[in-house]
């Protein structure tokens, strides 16, 4: 309840758009609330910085069979990786590899599940 409090006061100090806070945690759903902009850090090395909206409005995760998979081009994901029986690529546009790639199932990807494929790794990565 506390942290919720504190989120609420930070999200009132930069209302007016002229003030900033660099604000650090792993809690992704706390950054989700109250941030502008995300710069994911890992292993002393920014591996991305974009606005949040982009992140969670536009980017999304292909799900497929491995037959499927092959049909995807590199030019339209980021990264992709092997479950025991399927592949998932993070995509940039969501959207636009729905319409491109219609016997794929395309979800929305939060911001955990795009920080956890730059994170856990995969192939592809770009």
């Amino acid at each position: 309840m506390v942290r919720d409090e504190i989120l609420d006061l930070f999200l009132e100090f930069i209302q007016d758009e002229e003030r900033s806070i660099f604000f650090s945690s792993h809690i992704t759903s706390d950054i989700q609330k109250i941030a502008d902009y995300v710069i994911l850090i890992h292993q002393g090395k920014i591996i991305f910085e974009k606005s949040k909206d982009d992140l969670i409005y536009n980017y999304g995760i292909i799900r497929c069979g491995r037959e499927k998979f092959t049909g995807i081009s590199p030019d339209d994901y980021i990264i992709y990786r092997e479950e025991k029986l399927s592949m998932e690529c993070l995509v940039p546009d969501r959207e636009a590899a729905k319409q491109k790639y219609k016997n794929v199932v395309v979800d929305s990807a939060s911001l955990e599940d795009i920080m956890l494929f730059y994170i856990k790794g995969g192939r592809g990565e770009k």
